[in-house]
């Protein structure tokens, strides 16, 4: 027997074993102290930044330096790869992510904003970016499709017990105000958040708010909608998240939330209508307030009984209100600015309320032998909305046609109840491959009611506006027979497919009591499908998928009632539509190499459609009239791909990242009656440096982007723009626990009309100390626009 020990000599003892004695009872053992004792050795390397692991692409989070008070959004924003709108809207390689998790178990259902602009930087340990399969796909075993990209936040082993949380507020120029608190206790698998905010900052803190500050309109006139960072924003927000596990068995997780905003905005449009008979130019000022009230609520229920079975029941529902007023005027002159075409102005006033209710059971059950899975799901929902109020609205023509003078009052009324019902078996044949047999009925029941009054003698909204009244019934059923074929191998699998999708649509139109429309349609549509994944290593590998699905007309396209609500915009639809068909290819490819602590991933897009729908618009210039309707076309096609590189340099502190992107859209359409076929190219490229260290984190970024038009239209102009920018943010770390932020961004385009070009330099800045002997807390003083240029 040899035993060594650091730092002391190694022993060396003879040890007899034989069949009649198989133990042997060695004592203590005492090594004596070596007189040569080796110092601490301490080997340094650099942590991979990212590492990709078959679908998923891992983020190291302490590879990206941030504040001790930074929320996720600054950690996001510092991965390369990942890029943050002005909404809030997070994309990863140009896919949305819909849903943020927290160790794998859902935070605040599908609004991903709450855990950027809430959950702390620090507690991220790494973070995942990963293709989620519907829970229907995961009990299956075959992909459905309906993946989502989804990002999972794995917490430092030291924030995985216990209490913790984050508070701040912040008062500034033009009364310019902020606070926020969340608090998080997780314990074992389970996990509870509580949260809370108030700003004027256009920080709606929920994403699903700005659905709900805009009721459908009715009746005529100008109006445009506004959302998101748009204007000024004031909002409040709470919440309180969960994620409960009782036992091995059952787990119980969901979420509460209540949010209202106000926003106030002013914006100006202008808009060039390019015709073989004479361009026009639209001029457009509007003022609006928009106010909502939102409450949210999400349960998830799983289920396991015991090894071969699994139930998932998940009931969701929300209630909401808003009130809009908007002012605006407009103008429409020919492009030479000679002549005056309308002029007018419009006054919409609106309140609203609404709910939505659904419930989803999945249940799963494994048949005796292994890979044999019957599967049901069965899901329901209804909602129903109301909104009214009155508009105004004055439109002047310069020329023999009448003016057109709306004074309205109206109520819009919507309500819609469905139900899903599916099937699926699987059998397994050998070891490496599977059948699965499946069936899908729907049904969809939706009514929409406007009813619009005018004043009568008296003054007082009575009498029944036929021309902007309508209702419409629809009744659409849908069934799905699906067959597919599965296998597996060690190095691949691929999965092919086909299915049958009978539907039926009967729909009922009237204006005030007479029925004016009334048709069914019945369509049979076909959609294949195939998918091949390859793996060289669990670092490299290639996904090639192939889907054919086919696109029912709305209700609305189909419709032949005429909607003169705007009288600049008429639309109507076209009875005699067929249904699209969309051929679509995709390609994912991803390489990592851990010697190098390099990556690279390319993603690719190609979609082809027979019987596209698309509009065709008919403009009168003499009155600036649009009239719009429906047809199919056959031969639109687009592509793009975006590839994303990231290589550390020899010294450790360096890294270079890349993000390339090109799309080409394919596109036919109708201007006055006339076909068009529009051809636009897209190409883009965003190249950064980063460099960190113990006093300093800097990083620079350039970005260049490239758009090109061409028209076979004669008199429609090519058009191209070019942008481009870049950005530098920097923070240096100094003595007494203090620190200094710099954030300068720089964009600038060409091409556009006059008055639209943008030169503009962004310049933000901060200096910040810690306090407290945790360093738990944060005094900051920010300086917003120091440049004053926006």
């Amino acid at each position: 027997i040899h035993v060594t020990y650091v730092g002391h000599h190694d022993l060396f003892r003879n040890v007899t074993i034989s069949n009649t004695n198989r133990t042997a009872n060695l004592g203590s053992v005492e090594l004596g102290t070596d007189n040569i004792l080796l110092d601490a050795a301490v080997v340094t390397a650099k942590a991979a930044e990212i590492v990709v692991r078959g679908d998923t692409v891992e983020y190291n989070a302490d590879s990206y330096k941030v504040t001790e008070s930074a929320i996720l959004e600054d950690l996001l924003k510092k991965m390369p790869g990942i890029e943050i709108d002005s909404e809030g809207k997070i994309t990863v390689n140009g896919r949305e992510i819909k849903k943020i998790m927290v160790d794998g178990e859902e935070f605040f259902s599908t609004d991903p904003k709450v855990a950027s602009k809430n959950l702390p930087a620090k507690m991220v340990e790494k973070l995942q970016v990963l293709e989620r399969r519907t829970d229907m796909a995961q009990m299956t075993g075959f992909d459905d499709g309906e993946e989502e990209t989804i990002i999972n936040l794995m917490v430092k082993p030291g924030m995985k017990e216990g209490l913790f949380g984050n508070a701040f507020v912040g008062y500034g120029t033009k009364d310019r105000y902020e606070g926020n608190a969340m608090v998080n206790y997780m314990k074992d698998k389970n996990q509870y958040t509580v949260l809370g905010g108030f700003n004027n900052t256009n920080n709606a803190g929920f994403s699903d708010l700005a659905s709900s500050m805009f009721g459908s309109g009715g009746g005529g006139g100008r109006r445009m909608f506004f959302g998101g960072r748009s204007g000024i924003t004031t909002s409040g927000n709470a919440g309180f998240n969960f994620s409960q596990q009782f036992t091995n068995k059952l787990k119980l997780g969901g979420n509460l939330r209540y949010g209202n905003t106000d926003n106030n905005t002013l914006s100006k449009t202008h808009t060039q209508n390019i015709l073989s008979s004479g361009n026009t130019l639209e001029d457009e000022n509007n003022s609006s307030n928009n106010y909502s009230q939102n409450f949210n609520m999400d349960l998830r229920l799983e289920w396991t009984p015991d090894t071969l079975t699994r139930i998932i029941f998940n009931p969701e529902g929300s209630v909401y209100n808003n009130r809009r007023t908007e002012l605006s005027d407009f103008l429409t002159t020919t492009e030479t600015l000679e002549d005056s075409i309308n002029y007018g102005d419009s006054r919409y006033n609106s309140t609203g309320d609404g709910k939505n209710l659904s419930a989803r059971l999945d249940v799963s059950r494994t048949l005796g032998k292994k890979g044999r899975i019957l599967s049901v799901q069965l899901r329901g929902g209804m909602s129903d909305s109301e909104n009214e109020g009155t508009n105004l609205s004055n439109t002047f023509y310069n020329g023999t046609k009448p003016d057109d003078l709306i004074d309205q009052r109206f109520v819009n009324t919507n309500d819609s109840k469905n139900w899903r019902g599916y099937v699926s078996y699987v059998e397994p044949l050998g070891n490496n491959n599977a059948i699965q047999f499946a069936y899908q009925y729907r049904q969809n029941i939706s009514g929409s009611d406007k009813d619009t009054r005018v004043k009568d003698e008296s003054g007082n909204y009575t009498v029944l506006d036929e021309q902007y009244s309508k209702r419409l019934e629809n009744n659409f059923t849908n069934q799905e027979i699906e067959f597919n074929f599965q296998s597996v191998r060690q190095k691949y699998d691929y999965t092919i497919g086909f299915s049958v999708q009978p539907s039926s649509s009967q729909s009922k139109t009237f204006i005030g009591d007479n029925k004016i429309s009334d048709f069914t349609r019945d369509v049979v549509n076909y959609a294949p499908m195939a998918q091949f994944n390859y793996r060289w290593t669990r670092q490299h590998n290639l996904r090639l998928r192939y889907f054919g699905n086919t696109d029912q007309p709305s209700v609305t396209q189909l419709s032949p009632v005429v909607d003169v609500s705007n009288p600049l915009n008429i639309t109507y639809g076209n009875p005699d539509l067929k249904p699209s068909f969309e051929h679509r290819l995709n390609l994912r490819y991803q390489n990592f190499n851990p010697e190098k602590n390099r990556s690279m991933g390319f993603f690719g897009d190609i979609r082809y459609l027979t019987n596209d729908i698309v509009s065709s618009t008919m403009t009168d210039r003499e009155t600036g009239r649009r009239e719009t309707t429906y047809e199919n076309v056959t031969g639109n096609w687009n592509a793009n791909g975006r590839m994303m590189m990231n290589i550390p340099l020899k010294n450790i502190r360096f890294s270079v990242f890349s993000m390339s992107f090109a799309s080409y859209n394919h596109a036919n359409g109708f201007s006055n009656l006339e076909k068009n076929l529009s051809r636009r190219l897209n190409l883009g490229e965003t190249l950064g440096l980063n460099y960190r260290s113990d006093l300093i984190d800097f990083g620079i970024r350039g970005n260049i982007s490239y758009n090109k038009v061409k028209n076979s239209l004669e008199g429609q102009q090519d058009q191209e723009f070019l942008n481009y920018g870049g950005n530098a943010n920097t923070t240096l770390y100094l003595p007494w626990d203090m620190s200094i932020e710099s954030d300068i961004n720089y964009s600038t385009n060409s091409g556009y009309s006059d008055g639209f070009t943008q030169d503009e330099w962004l310049w933000n800045a901060s200096i910040q100390k810690q306090l407290f002997k945790q360093k738990n807390g944060t005094i900051r003083l920010k300086i917003y626009d120091i440049l004053q240029q926006r």
